[in-house]
């Protein structure tokens, strides 16, 4: 229902935005022109798109086709002069964890997603772009939804050191 209104208006509705199950939700659906079918939901038709069935098999190789939204280098640089190479939610810095070969590697974020913005815009890469690193950026998406910087820096928990992951002997991994 909420995907269906964001199609329809550009708003995605959540959970909390409607109730009542399929006697609201299906009447609503059909008034905004949707034809609803019901399936059984088992363990094939619950799993995410990019999970293959049956086995262990991965590797198809198959075509998707998507919207791709153009993005600046020169914003991205001025970004990154501005901001600096430390994330702006956890203060991560590539080269220094991983080596000088690193260094100046980050992700820049937009604020505002370019999906959100309904034409080209100018943008201002001080007040637009931020420069976050992976994880955080993972975290500032998930779920199909945009978190602010904020709202990230507050789910940071300091979490003790793990020790490394013990493997079988004869795994092949190293």
């Amino acid at each position: 229902m909420g995907a269906a209104h964001g199609f329809q208006f550009g708003d995605p509705l959540g959970p909390q935005d409607f109730s009542g199950g399929k006697a609201t939700v299906r009447p609503k659906l059909e008034s905004l022109g949707y034809r609803v079918v019901t399936h059984q939901v088992d363990d094939s038709s619950s799993a995410l798109a990019e999970e293959v069935p049956e086995d262990l098999w991965e590797g198809a190789k198959r075509s998707v086709a998507v919207n791709f939204f153009e993005r600046n280098a020169d914003a991205r640089l001025a970004c990154i002069e501005y901001h600096g190479t430390c994330c702006v939610v956890c203060g991560f810095d590539f080269g220094a964890v991983y080596g000088e070969e690193f260094s100046g590697f980050i992700h820049v974020h937009h604020l505002t997603p370019l999906s959100k913005v309904t034409a080209r815009y100018k943008v201002d890469p001080i007040k637009h772009l931020v420069p976050v690193c992976a994880n955080c950026h993972a975290i500032i998406h998930f779920g199909n939804r945009t978190r602010s910087v904020d709202a990230i820096r507050k789910l940071i928990r300091k979490v003790p050191a793990t020790r490394p992951v013990q493997r079988p002997s004869g795994s092949g991994q190293n």
